[in-house]
Parts: structure tokens; sequence; C-alpha cells
């Protein structure tokens, strides 16, 4: 009877086996509604679940992208763009043999000697020849257009001349070069061999007909700020002025300062050139120094530069314990104050 089934069991039969679930599925839970399969592109699994086929196509692709590169860079469609070549390493600049001028300080305070020799060599404008001493040239172009009939030098013993050749000869012009709170004093021998005469030999060179060493020992900047007109007189067309070394020893710098000022601005009034002279450093023996030399120079220096007048400096110019001194190591030696003159005449850049 199971051998021959009838045609109508046979159908229902294969009805019943398309109706159960496909590849050995499970039926699902009753209620339960079966999670759709994801599809790839091609309608099969998703992609990510065959990593073979995945890897495939990744070579594919990038192999592609390979091909089609090194093809455009070929056909010079595409750069590579190129290394930069290092640039070529700079000749060591040979160390300069130069040195500055012996003995000579840099006039500079807010640069040394010192700071200007570390500059760098290979530097061109390191090879620059060293600073002129000149520090001003008004009065050779004053010398130069006949403007200088007249000249009247300010200072103390330094410039009347004591300790040098022919200071204990009387005067030989008897002119008056103070008269005033302090006195009357006549000018000293033109036959001094100070600077200040060596000054009035280059002068009478030049046009100039009436010079006056008005150097009284003794003498300082307190003077002349007291009593402008007595040191004076009826002024000049240039004026020079060094004062100082008695002020140190009788004054504060403060006091110093306060009669420069004074006494320079005066002095500026009767003249058409005023040059300030700083005096040259010493070791005097014959009194304490409430400040030096240098102090001296630094407040000169800032003076004339707030005003407008020119400053020579002979701070520096001779040496201490040598034949430019006497032995009192404060007043200049004939050989000393001639170098004086020296300085003077280099940094006014007379010739």
């Amino acid at each position: 009877m199971a051998k021959h089934m009838s045609t109508n069991d046979r159908q229902g039969t294969r009805r019943a086996q398309a109706q159960a679930p496909a590849n050995g599925e499970k039926d699902a839970a009753p209620g339960a509604q079966a999670a759709p399969q994801a599809e790839g592109p091609h309608g099969g699994a998703a992609y990510g679940q065959r990593p073979v086929e995945r890897t495939l196509v990744t070579l594919l692709v990038a192999a592609v992208a390979c091909v089609a590169i090194v093809a455009l860079g070929e056909l010079g469609i595409l750069h590579y763009p190129e290394k930069p070549e290092p640039a070529p390493a700079k000749p060591a600049a040979a160390a300069s043999s130069a040195k500055g001028s012996p003995g000579r300080k840099s006039q500079d305070s807010g640069t040394s000697a010192a700071d200007a020799s570390t500059s760098d060599a290979s530097d061109p404008s390191s090879s620059a020849a060293a600073p002129s001493p000149v520090v001003s040239t008004k009065l050779a172009e004053m010398f130069a257009k006949g403007e200088v009939k007249s000249i009247r030098v300010l200072g103390d013993s330094i410039t009347a001349g004591l300790g040098c050749d022919g200071y204990d000869a009387p005067s030989d012009t008897g002119t008056v070069v103070y008269s005033g709170p302090q006195g009357s004093y006549q000018e000293s021998a033109t036959t001094v061999s100070t600077w200040a005469n060596d000054f009035r030999a280059y002068a009478a060179q030049r046009g100039v007909t009436n010079f006056v060493n008005a150097g009284i020992s003794g003498f300082k900047m307190q003077y002349l700020a007291e009593d402008p007109a007595a040191w004076l007189g009826d002024g000049a067309d240039v004026i020079v002025v060094m004062l100082g070394t008695n002020d140190a020893a009788r004054r504060t710098s403060d006091e110093f300062c306060a009669d420069a000022e004074i006494g320079l601005k005066a002095a500026a009034a009767k003249c058409k050139l005023l040059i300030v002279v700083s005096p040259p450093q010493n070791r005097r023996t014959d009194a304490t120094n409430n400040f030096d030399m240098q102090r001296a120079d630094q407040i000169l220096t800032s003076l004339c530069k707030m005003k407008g007048y020119v400053h020579v400096s002979f701070l520096d110019t001779l040496q201490l314990d040598s034949e430019d001194f006497n032995a009192d190591e404060l007043h200049p030696t004939t050989a000393g104050s001639h170098k004086l003159w020296q300085a003077f005449k280099t940094q006014l850049g007379l010739v």
C-alpha cells in the first residue's frame, strides 16, 4: 500500500517539502520573524563576511593605482617634488690679525674696546678701518675760512704750565686774565713750555692776533660758575675750558656737575665756538680727591652731548708713573704737556 501511493498523495508530499525551511535551517520560534540575510552587491553574502575576497580586491586596487602613478610620472603629467640640495658650507673666514691702535681706548661709554674685538670676523663690516680719533672739525673749518681772530683758554695750573720749563718766568704780556672775588691774576709767560702755548704758536700761524692763556693755578669750575665775567672778560671767537682737577679735591661730583652747567653756559654765550676739555688722569699727593678724573670726564662728556659743545678728552693721554708727570703725579712735565697739545690737535683734526 505504501509502494503504491496515489497521485494526490505524491503531490501533497512535494508541497510539504517545498514549504519546509531551506538548507536544513530549523523552524523559527512561534511568533518570531526571521532576520533578513545581508547581501553583498551581487546578492551574495556581505563583503565584510568574505575576508579573502576583500584582501584580493584591496591588493588589486592598490596595484592599479601604483601603475597609474608611474605611468603619469613617465608622461610628465605628474611631477614629483625634488629633494632640495643642502646649501654649500661657507668657508670659514680667516681670523683677522689687525688690531686697534696701540694705547687707544674706546671713547664710547656704551661699548668698550674689548666688546669691539668680539665682532664676527666673517662680517664684511667688521673689516672697516678703526674709528677716527677726530671728534670735531669745526675749529679746523673756522681756521680754513679765516673766522678765528681771538682765542681764550681757561684752565688751572696744568694750563698755566706749573711743572713745565719756564714756569717761573714773569708775565711777558701783562694781560689780566682774571679780576674778581679770587683776586687779580696776569697771564703766565708766553715762553712757558705748556700745551696752551703750543696752541698759541699754531694759532698765530693761522691769523689769530689775540690769544690769551687764562690758566690760573688752583682755579676751579666753581669760580667760573660764581663769576663768569671775572674770568671770561670780553670773550673770544673760540673759548677753550679745561677745569675739574681742583674741583675733585674740594667739591663733590654733584657740585662739579652743577658748576659746569652754569659756567660752560656762560662761556658759550661769549664765543662762536666752545671747546670743553677733560683733564688728564692723576694720582695727586697733595690732596685727597672726592671724585676721580674719570668721573669728571663722564660728567663733561654727558653735558657736552646734551648742550652741543665740542668735547676733547685728555683723560688717557698721559701715562702715570712715567716721564709724563712730575713727582707729584699731578702736573705734567714739559714732555707730558706737549703730548696734551698733540692730543688736542689730533682730536680736532688740526693739521
